[in-house]
C-alpha cells in the first residue's frame, strides 16, 4: 500500500479554485456542522444527554419553518398529491377524499401542463404560472398605491429554484472582474457575498445604523460608493433586503424613494430582495415593493430605473423551503440585455416543476367562498399570529440578559441581538485567531444546545459582536432559548469579569 504522502491527488486544497475557498456561507458553517455532530451523539442515547447537559438542540440558525413543527399547508399539498397521483383524478377517488376546489385546481393544472410533470419546462417556467404571478404583483402594488400602475408582462417573470436560484444568474450577468462591485447592506444575508466571491466580483459594503433601528442614509450610500470608486471599483448594482435579513427592519416609503432617487443619479440598477414581504409585524409598518416605488414616482424613474425583484415560496407564512420555488421580475431592461439574461438560467435548463406549482398556489390561494378557504384562512392566521407574538416577546426576553441588546423585530423572521462581552474574553478569542462572537456561538451550542449564527458571518461594525436567531420554534422552545442564553452569558461574565463597555 502506498503511504498517504506518496499518493498523487489531482485535486487538493492547494490546487482548488481560490474563489471557491474564499466563499463563505455562515448559515451552514462551522457551528451548524458542530451542531450536527452533537445531534448525532445525542441520537446514540446512553450518557450523551447527561454529558452535554441537554437532551435536544434548539436550531435557530436557518429560516426553515417546517423544521420547527410548522404543519405543511393543506391546500397546496393536497393539490400536489393529486398531481403526483393522477389516477386518483381519473378513477373518481379524489372527489370522495378532497374538497371540490382542490380537485378543480388539480384538473386545471393537469390541463395546463398536459399532465407532463416529469419533463423540462421552458427556461422561464410554465406560462400559466407566470401569468398568475403577474396578476398577483399587479394586485399587490395597485392596492398599495390606490391606483393603477403599469401592467406586468408575464414574459418579464422568471420562475426559479427559490429566490436563491435567481441570484446566481443575476450576479453572473453583472460581474466580470474584481473591478466590478455590488453594493451590499451590512449586516447582510451571506448569499450575496458568497456568490460575489465565486464570481470574482467585489463587495461594496454600506452599513445599517443599529442605534436607529437598522436605518441607513443617502450619505452612507454616497460614502460607500465614493470609497469604492477611489479604490478602482465600479459599483453596478445596489442590493436592498426589505424586510431585512438578518436585521428585521421594514423600510418606509420615504426611505425607498430616497434610494430610488440616489440609485437613478448614480446609474445603479436595484436588486430588491423581497422574500419576507408577508412577514410584517410592527404596528404602522407596511411592505412596499420596489416596483411600486419606482413606478409610483413617475418620470424619469418609472422608465429609467432598472430593477430586479424577487420573491420565494420558502419564507412568508408558507415556509415551503424544500420545494425550492421562487420568481424574479425584470423591469426596464432593453431587449438585448433581456435576452442575455434569458440565456443564463437556460444553462441549467429549467426550475423544478413542483417548486413552480407551489409558487402558483401561494400567489393564487383559495378565494372566499371556496370550500378550502376557511381552513386556509385559519392556518394562515394561526401561523402569522405565532410569528407576530414571538417577534414581540423574543427581543423583550433577550434585553433582560446581561450584556445583550436587541432592536425590535418589525418584519422577516430573525433577531440580530448585540452581545457585549468581557474584554478578557474578547482578547482570548482574538489571540486564538477567532472572532469573539463565533467563539460565543460555538460555546452556546456546546454548553446549552442552542444553535445560532455569529454576526461576523453577516458583517458588522468593527468592535461590535452579534448573533442571528430565528423566531420560528414554538413558544415554549423560544422561552427556553432565552433561559439558556441568560444562563450561558452569566457564566461567561462570572468567569471573565464584567462586559466591556462600548460607545459603538
Amino acid at each position: 500500500m502506498l503511504r498517504a504522502s506518496a499518493v498523487r491527488r489531482n485535486l487538493a486544497v492547494a490546487t482548488m479554485s481560490k474563489r471557491a475557498l474564499a466563499a463563505e456561507y455562515a448559515v451552514r458553517g462551522k457551528i451548524a456542522i458542530r451542531a450536527n455532530e452533537i445531534e448525532a451523539e445525542l441520537a446514540k442515547g446512553g450518557d450523551a444527554a447527561k454529558q452535554f447537559g441537554f437532551s435536544s438542540l434548539i436550531k435557530l440558525n436557518t429560516g426553515n419553518p417546517q423544521n420547527h413543527e410548522q404543519k405543511p399547508w393543506t391546500f397546496p399539498h393536497q393539490v400536489c398529491a393529486l398531481l403526483e397521483a393522477p389516477e386518483l383524478l381519473e378513477n373518481g377517488t379524489a372527489a370522495q377524499v378532497f374538497p371540490a376546489d382542490v380537485v378543480e385546481r388539480a384538473k386545471y393544472v393537469q390541463k395546463q401542463t398536459a399532465g407532463q410533470l416529469g419533463g423540462y419546462t421552458a427556461t422561464k417556467g410554465f406560462g400559466f404560472i407566470r401569468k398568475a404571478i403577474a396578476e398577483f404583483i399587479e394586485k399587490r402594488d395597485n392596492a398599495s398605491v390606490g391606483s393603477t400602475l403599469r401592467s406586468v408582462d408575464p414574459e418579464d417573470i422568471f420562475l426559479s429554484n427559490g429566490a436563491s436560484g435567481s441570484v446566481t444568474p443575476l450576479l453572473t450577468g453583472l460581474v466580470d472582474s474584481a473591478k466590478d462591485g455590488v453594493m451590499i447592506p451590512i449586516p447582510q444575508y451571506p448569499l450575496y457575498t458568497a456568490q460575489l466571491a465565486l464570481l470574482g466580483g467585489t463587495v461594496v459594503p454600506y452599513y445599517l445604523d443599529e442605534a436607529k433601528a437598522w436605518a441607513f442614509t443617502v450619505d452612507e450610500l454616497e460614502q460607500a460608493y465614493a470609497k469604492a470608486k477611489d479604490s478602482g471599483v465600479t459599483p453596478h448594482a445596489f442590493v436592498l433586503i426589505n424586510p431585512g435579513n438578518p436585521t428585521g427592519q421594514v423600510l418606509d416609503r420615504s426611505v425607498l424613494e430616497q434610494i430610488v432617487d440616489w440609485a437613478h443619479k448614480r446609474q445603479l440598477l436595484i436588486i430588491s430582495d423581497e422574500v419576507y414581504q408577508e412577514n410584517i409585524y410592527a404596528a404602522g409598518k407596511k411592505f412596499h415593493s420596489m416596483r411600486e416605488i419606482v413606478l409610483g414616482m413617475g418620470e424619469p424613474y418609472a422608465k429609467e430605473v432598472q430593477l430586479f425583484s424577487f420573491h420565494s415560496a420558502s419564507k412568508g407564512i408558507h415556509g415551503e423551503c424544500g420545494r425550492r420555488g421562487g420568481y424574479l421580475e425584470l423591469l426596464n431592461f432593453p431587449a438585448d440585455v433581456f435576452q442575455a439574461f434569458v440565456k443564463l438560467p437556460s444553462i441549467n435548463l429549467c426550475p423544478n416543476i413542483m417548486g413552480q406549482l407551489m409558487m402558483d398556489m401561494i400567489v393564487k390561494p383559495p378565494a372566499p367562498g371556496q370550500p378550502s378557504y376557511e381552513s386556509y384562512r385559519k392556518e394562515y392566521d394561526t401561523l402569522f399570529a405565532g410569528l407576530k407574538r414571538r417577534a414581540k416577546t423574543l427581543p423583550e426576553q433577550l434585553r433582560k440578559v446581561p450584556g445583550i441588546t436587541c432592536n425590535d423585530i418589525e418584519g422577516a423572521m430573525y433577531a440580530f441581538p448585540r452581545i457585549r462581552l468581557p474584554q478578557r474574553y474578547i482578547d482570548e478569542a482574538k489571540a486564538k485567531g477567532k472572532a469573539p462572537d463565533a467563539v460565543w456561538c460555538m460555546g452556546l451550542v456546546e454548553q446549552e444546545g442552542v444553535v445560532t449564527i455569529p454576526g461576523s458571518g453577516f458583517g458588522q461594525v468593527e468592535g461590535t459582536y452579534h448573533f442571528r436567531t430565528t423566531i420560528l420554534p414554538p413558544d415554549e422552545d423560544m422561552q427556553d432559548v432565552a433561559r439558556r442564553i441568560d444562563a450561558y452569558q452569566r457564566r461567561i461574565i462570572m468567569k471573565y469579569g464584567p462586559v466591556a463597555d462600548s460607545k459603538l
